[in-house]
């Protein structure tokens, strides 16, 4: 068996493969360009506000109109007289962003705050004195940008290194200059990923989940129905519905009214359960609401937490996906230079080396499991409201085709849930290695101990590999390109008798590379195990061994 040999992980690629390539990634550059221009616009218009002159103005009209067919049904009916250059001028513009809410409490909050006859300041455009608003909206829009712009990287990088010719691939591809880090661009990018993840948690999520349980507190107070309805809510994903019902109360001799129905509601597919609430609460019938006795204003009709709880997941992913890219970053390549004798024998203490396996079947499990919740957790919202369009006779084509590719992924890390959960079941190996570290030129055993279900497995093939790692730089990803260029076997066994126990004995060249890591490249020497299993995932493991230079070499 011949021990030298040369493989790649590169492989050429047809020209209907990048084809098929590039319409995927186009996928993500289409998608991350719109949703980028759209928030992006958005944004700019709000900075822009922010030169804006601040003039003294007077409230003339402030009240909240019911609109019941909107999809925001309360409407702020606003106007305010302000003087600009010795002129006086009157404005009905509240903010840029539309002056509708979902909910009354938050609409009368604004008019509580800019009462009829009250004195007040406007922002007024110095470039064009008629464009006026009374409120700024704020800049936290731009934490969301990072979500396009992951798109248009990933769609655009995954193009051009699909159809760039080989020199500019290498010339992107190129080590950054040995004075800068290269770990710092995946520590940024995971910040803003957990950056944003944490600011849903904390601003958004958390301080919901808190009012959703201390309502369990509110005063019980009766109330009168106004109007009750199924709302639809449409879009190109589909119709989700949501329960509105608007109701007014006395609390403490003083009338309020509100169209809560819990602390956190959500709309969803599923029209049904929705119409059953409604059908309860009639318009002009009287029943019972929850008041927060610290803040009147704020009543629900239903207490504590819902199932919509459950999109506490996306702040959850967010965060935990960025930390985890912080990690990754904060770990990523240091240049180690080659490790010296002393320090690779001391792993051993100059005996034998009890080694252990780069990542154990478990935690290959509990890290595809992770990585499936996130995929298809964001997909199923999507899924849920297109196949929901479909069952009603409303098909959108357009998202079924949009979703075909992200769904089909996530099929596939179901598969490989599956196909990890299998191999927890396989045997497991342990071995020792004499010397604990080999040097080129001398010999070396390996001992072997097998335990779990053998007879499952019909060949046991244990040899030394050693290989060329070279990671490069795209965006802000590291990407490894690894080749073999050595391989050694050491024992290959078929009997259960000797796959369970034994040694073997082996000779390491003279001429090899030994073990070596810089920041960009490394030579990594690993013992490898194969079991053959039929008709089940095979057992693939792998030790890192380490080889000290010759004596002859070393300073």
């Amino acid at each position: 068996m011949r021990f030298w040999s040369r493989s790649s992980s590169r492989r050429p690629t047809s020209f209907l493969g990048k084809v098929g390539t590039s319409l995927f990634f186009a996928v993500f550059l289409g998608m991350g360009l719109i949703f980028t221009v759209l928030l992006g616009g958005s944004l700019l218009k709000s900075i822009k506000t922010y030169g804006w002159t601040e003039v003294p103005a007077t409230m003339i009209q402030s009240e909240v109109i019911h609109e019941i067919e909107r999809d925001e049904p309360f409407r702020l009916n606003v106007s305010y007289h302000y003087q600009w250059e010795g002129r006086e001028r009157t404005s009905d513009k509240y903010s840029f962003s539309k002056p509708t809410f979902d909910n009354y409490d938050e609409a009368a909050k604004a008019v509580s705050e800019l009462p009829t006859g009250a004195a007040t300041v406007c922002f007024v455009n110095p470039q064009n004195p008629t464009e006026t608003i009374l409120r700024r909206d704020g800049l936290w829009l731009g934490l969301f940008l990072v979500i396009p712009l992951t798109f248009v990287v990933v769609g655009a990088g995954g193009i051009f290194f699909t159809w760039a010719p080989a020199n500019a691939r290498a010339e992107a591809l190129s080590a950054p200059p040995t004075n800068s880090n290269p770990r710092v661009p995946t520590m940024l990018f995971g910040a803003v990923f957990a950056l944003v993840g944490g600011a849903l948690l904390v601003f958004w999520f958390l301080p919901t989940i808190t009012k959703s349980l201390a309502s369990s507190g509110w005063k019980e107070t009766p109330c009168t129905v106004i109007s009750s309805q199924v709302k639809s809510h449409s879009d190109n994903d589909g119709t989700t519905y949501s329960v509105d019902i608007f109701y007014r109360y006395v609390f403490n001799g003083r009338e309020y009214r509100s169209n809560r129905y819990e602390v956190f509601s959500a709309s969803s597919s599923g029209r049904r359960a929705k119409a059953a609430v409604v059908k309860q609460h009639p318009p002009g019938s009287a029943t019972v609401c929850f008041v927060n006795p610290e803040n009147p204003q704020e009543a629900v009709l239903k207490r504590g937490v819902g199932w919509s709880v459950l999109f506490g997941i996306v702040p959850i992913a967010f965060l935990l996906l960025g930390l985890w890219v912080l990690w990754i970053g904060y770990r990523g390549p240091k240049p180690l230079g080659v490790p010296s004798p002393a320090a690779m024998a001391s792993a051993s203490g100059g005996g034998p080396l009890t080694l252990k396996p780069g990542s154990s079947p478990l935690a290959k499990f509990g890290g595809i499991v992770a990585i499936a919740l996130f995929w298809n957790g964001i997909v199923a919202v999507f899924l849920i409201d297109l196949l929901d369009g479909f069952a009603r006779g409303r098909p959108d084509w357009f998202m079924a085709v949009f979703l075909t590719p992200f769904v089909a992924i996530g099929i596939g890390f179901l598969g490989a849930i599956i196909y990890f959960a299998m191999a927890l079941t396989n045997p497991r190996c342990r071995l020792h290695l004499t010397p604990g570290v080999l040097v080129p030129g001398q010999g070396f055993e390996v001992a072997w101990e097998v335990y779990g279900s053998l007879q499952r497995m019909s060949r046991l093939s244990i040899f030394l590999e050693g290989r060329e790692e070279a990671t490069y730089r795209r965006g802000t990803s590291n990407y490894t390109d690894r080749e073999v260029f050595a391989r050694l076997p050491v024992a290959e066994l078929s009997s259960s008798l000797e796959m369970g126990q034994g040694a073997a004995r082996g000779h390491l060249p003279k001429s090899v590379m030994p073990t070596f890591e810089a920041a960009n490249n490394k030579i990594v020497w690993a013992l490898q195990v194969r079991g053959e299993i039929p008709n089940w995932p095979n057992v693939m493991e792998e030790y890192t061994v380490p080889v000290a230079p010759p004596e002859g070499s070393r300073s």
